[in-house]
């Protein structure tokens, strides 16, 4: 969209420290997590894989435990990460084809998505759960359409490596079966644990496209 042109440079480097300091911070926050699972409040600690990221941002931990700092910690470092990746749906689209139709589809999809991802960070699980999961339907499904609108553009104006295709296709085909779990309501570990690597190759994906954007800013410049 032309209303949004941002400098990749920026959007880039933005981009990047906002994915690496949900890392960081959400790692801390695990550290500091008061216990207990959906399936088992009795268990100490975090369970990496049977815990869900929306647990660390929990007033209340499972196990009865106030999570005083695992809370703020987790949910501002989730909200941070989402309004950087408003500078990175601004130049993403520099990505892909010169369809405008197309990039204003990916940039506008791509701002619903991280809005969800700030709705999610507002609205901790245990004390406005609607709200919660109402961002999460918001952050999950406009992604799909951009890892789609990118594959779909990849293969027909070949936009994409053959890597940076098979790359996003395999973070879509991911999204797109934790989606599917949410459609069927299903529960047990099994959720969560796709949940993780979902995140973590979400992330992946930012940070390879973040250094993409760069690179053909800088080609660009010469």
């Amino acid at each position: 969209m032309d209303i949004l042109k941002i400098n990749p440079i920026i959007a880039s480097r933005v981009t990047i420290f906002g994915c690496l300091q949900f890392l960081l911070f959400s790692t801390i926050a695990m550290l500091l997590y008061g216990g207990g699972t959906a399936w088992n409040p009795g268990t100490d600690g975090y369970t990496f894989w049977h815990n869900f990221f929306s647990d660390l941002g929990r007033t209340v931990s499972y196990s009865g435990v106030p999570n005083r700092v695992a809370e703020p910690l987790f949910n501002t470092s989730l909200t941070l990460h989402a309004v950087t990746l408003l500078f990175f749906y601004a130049a993403y689209p520099l990505l892909l084809s010169e369809r405008k139709f197309l990039r204003t589809v990916v940039t506008l999809a791509g701002i619903l998505s991280a809005m969800g991802l700030i709705r999610v960070g507002l609205n901790p699980d245990d004390i406005r759960p609607e709200q919660h999961m109402a961002g999460v339907w918001l952050w999950g499904i406009p992604l799909f359409s951009v890892m789609i609108a990118t594959i779909g553009d990849g293969i027909c104006r070949r936009s994409l490596s053959r890597g940076g295709l098979f790359f996003t296709g395999g973070f879509a085909l991911l999204l797109g079966y934790h989606i599917i779990q949410g459609l069927l309501d299903m529960s047990g570990p099994i959720v969560p644990t796709v949940q993780k690597i979902v995140v973590y190759y979400n992330i992946s994906w930012f940070l390879v496209m973040s250094r993409q954007l760069s690179r053909e800013s800088s080609r660009e410049e010469k």
